[in-house]
């Protein structure tokens, strides 16, 4: 069974238990269900960045260059991660959101 099947068969369950009206409604609200718990995830990990250091990982980068410590690294490839991931989840979710019903 693809993941594809997988998320119809779901879907497919939930249109017939009355919570969505067809299978595109139900798969779509999924996805952006997705989306939205990741991009909380991926805010809360760079707001924690931001409050421990006090400033954006922009700011950050300028900061530790050429001098950080390995934990200042390691915190900073973190960051970057969840930086690019959260930008990723909002714009997938823009693609969502704008997309026809």
């Amino acid at each position: 069974m693809t993941p594809q099947d997988v998320l119809e068969k779901v879907a497919k369950g939930m249109v017939a238990t009355g919570v969505y009206k067809d299978v595109k409604t139900a798969i779509k609200a999924l996805a952006v269900e997705q989306a939205e718990k990741k991009i909380a995830a991926y805010q809360k990990q760079v707001d924690g960045f931001e409050q421990k250091y006090s400033h954006s990982l922009e700011a950050h980068s300028r900061v530790l260059e050429g001098k950080a410590s390995m934990e200042e690294e390691e915190d900073w490839m973190e960051w970057k991660g969840a930086a690019v991931m959260l930008e990723a989840w909002k714009k997938a979710l823009q693609e969502l959101l704008n997309s026809a019903s």
